[in-house]
C-alpha cells in the first residue's frame, strides 16, 4: 500500500489502496469468502492488523493475506511480522504485491490495469491520506503499557531540550489559553466552512472546521486536486520531451523494427528518468496517449512525429 494508494469503499468496506481493491475483485470473481481487517494480533513487539482473512466453509480462518506495494523493505518487514503470526497463532499467510496480482489476473477475463484504473477514476475514491476514526489503519489498536511508558519518557526528554518539538508544545499550551487551570482567552462561536454547523473555539484559534472529519474531507479533496494537476503538468512535459527526442532521432526511429522497441527507445526512457524521475513505461505511455497503449503504439506515434515533423 505504500505508493499513495487510492482509498474508498467496496461492498461497504473501506479499502486503503487500488491493490487491495484489485485483490478483493479477484476473490469475489472466484467466490472466495473473505474478511477485511477483522482481527488485531499481538505479536510481542507490536499489535498487528492483517489486511485479508480467507475463510474456510466451517468459518475458521484459512489463510491471512497481506497486500503490499512493490516496496521491497515493506515486503521484508511484512514477512517478518507474518512469520511471527504463523509461529504464535498457526495461521498460514501470503503476501500479495503487484507481481502476484499480475499472475492471479491471468485467470480473469479482464486485466489488472483496467481494474486499477476503474478504481482510481471512481468518484468514490480519493488519494489515501491519514484518516480519522475507523478508517484509520490503527483504529482500535491501543498502545501497550510498555509503549505508553516509552512515549512518556520520550516526552519528558523533549521538555528538557530546546528542540523545535519543545517549542511547538509550549506554543500549543499558549494557544490553548490554559494558565493555572483557568481559561483566559475569550471563546467565540463560528460556522464550519464545510457543513455549516456551529462550533465554539478560542478567539485566537485559526480553526475553520467543526471537526477533524470536515477538515479531513477538505484536505483530502485539496490533495487529490493538487496531485491530479501536478500529474497533468508532468505528463505534458514528458510528451513534449518524447516529441523533441523523436525529431532529433528521426533516422533511428524510422529504421527501427517493431520487434526491437525496448532497445530503440531505451535512451529516451533513460532521459525521462533523469529529468522527471519516471522509469515506469506505463506512466510514459499515459503521458502521451492518456492511457497505457504499449511500446509498439508509442514507437508508431514517434515514427509519425518524424514523418509529419510534429513539434
Amino acid at each position: 500500500m505504500g505508493n499513495r494508494g487510492y482509498a474508498g469503499y467496496y461492498r461497504d468496506i473501506y479499502l486503503r489502496s487500488s491493490y487491495e481493491y484489485a485483490y478483493a475483485i479477484y476473490l469475489d470473481y472466484f467466490e472466495i469468502e473473505w474478511r477485511y481487517e477483522v482481527m488485531v494480533l499481538d505479536i510481542g513487539y507490536k499489535l498487528y492488523k492483517p489486511d485479508f482473512f480467507l475463510i474456510n466453509p466451517d468459518r475458521t480462518i484459512k489463510k491471512i493475506i497481506e497486500v503490499k506495494s512493490r516496496n521491497l523493505q515493506a515486503i521484508k518487514n511484512a514477512e517478518k511480522d507474518l512469520q511471527v503470526v504463523e509461529d504464535k497463532f498457526g495461521y498460514e499467510w501470503e503476501i500479495v504485491s503487484y507481481k502476484e496480482l499480475m499472475y492471479l489476473y491471468k485467470e480473469l477475463p479482464f486485466s489488472l490495469n483496467s481494474v486499477i484504473t476503474k478504481w482510481i477514476n471512481s468518484d468514490k475514491t480519493t488519494i489515501n491520506k491519514a484518516a480519522f476514526g475507523n478508517k484509520n489503519g490503527h483504529f482500535n489498536m491501543k498502545h501497550s503499557d510498555e509503549t505508553k511508558i516509552r512515549i512518556g519518557k520520550h516526552t519528558k526528554k523533549l521538555w528538557q531540550t530546546d528542540s523545535p518539538s519543545r517549542r511547538s508544545m509550549i506554543e500549543g499550551l499558549k494557544k490553548s489559553g490554559i494558565k493555572k487551570g483557568y481559561i483566559r482567552v475569550h471563546r467565540e462561536t463560528r460556522t464550519c466552512i464545510l457543513c455549516k454547523s456551529s462550533f465554539i473555539t478560542l478567539a485566537t484559534s485559526t480553526k475553520q472546521y467543526c471537526s477533524r472529519k470536515c477538515s479531513g474531507k477538505v484536505a483530502i479533496k485539496s490533495a487529490t486536486e493538487s496531485y491530479v494537476s501536478k500529474r497533468s503538468a508532468l505528463h505534458e512535459e514528458v510528451k513534449k520531451l518524447v516529441i523533441a527526442w523523436s525529431v532529433n532521432n528521426k533516422e533511428i526511429l524510422l529504421n527501427a523494427p517493431y520487434n526491437r522497441v525496448k532497445t530503440t527507445i531505451a535512451p529516451l526512457i533513460h532521459e525521462i528518468e533523469m529529468n522527471y524521475g519516471i522509469k515506469d513505461f506505463r506512466v510514459i505511455s499515459k503521458a502521451v496517449f492518456g492511457k497505457d497503449c504499449g511500446r509498439k503504439e508509442l514507437l508508431r506515434f514517434m515514427k509519425k512525429v518524424c514523418n509529419e515533423n510534429v513539434c
